[in-house]
């Protein structure tokens, strides 16, 4: 004797299910904002009013970079500052044992100093402090090569007529 079964009961009724594409959504999702859109379409906006819009747009984005490189220094120069107390010597002397190092001397060095830091501050990983420390020293160094801050579009405002 044979018991049927049936897979889909006809009592249970579907519900609906709301489906969401990404659950959790991703954090460059949560800090980017939505940018401003320009309309080149709208027949009332001339070319210069949409000129003058562009580059305040530019201005701003340019404003915001420097701000993050400014940021980013500032970050680097505390994060040596902090080497340099961890290791009980003046600037210099980290930067002339640094150079002399070899890369196996400067990941035990940056390995140790990470494990003690990180009791007191938000850890960093070794790796991202050995190149912040590296581009900190680099940027230090006159004789080394120096990326000028530069604009987002440096030829703009020579197209544009603002310069």
């Amino acid at each position: 004797m044979a018991l049927r079964i049936p897979f889909f009961s006809s009592i249970i009724t579907p519900q609906s299910q709301k489906l969401h594409p990404n659950p959790f959504p991703s954090t460059t999702l949560l800090c980017h904002k939505p940018r401003t859109q320009i309309s080149c379409t709208n027949k009332k906006i001339r070319d210069s009013e949409l000129a003058s819009d562009l580059a305040s747009e530019v201005a701003k984005i340019n404003t915001h970079l420097l701000q993050r490189e400014e940021a980013l220094k500032k970050s680097k120069e505390l994060l040596f500052t902090e080497m340099c107390q961890y290791l009980a010597l003046k600037g210099e002397e980290v930067k002339k044992k640094w150079r002399k190092m070899d890369e196996e001397e400067k990941w035990v060095l940056v390995n140790e100093f990470v494990s003690e830091w990180s009791m007191n501050f938000h850890p960093l990983s070794a790796r991202s402090v050995k190149e912040m420390v590296e581009e900190y020293l680099q940027e230090d160094n006159p004789s080394a090569p120096k990326s000028s801050p530069s604009l987002l579009f440096p030829g703009l405002k020579r197209i544009m007529g603002f310069s």
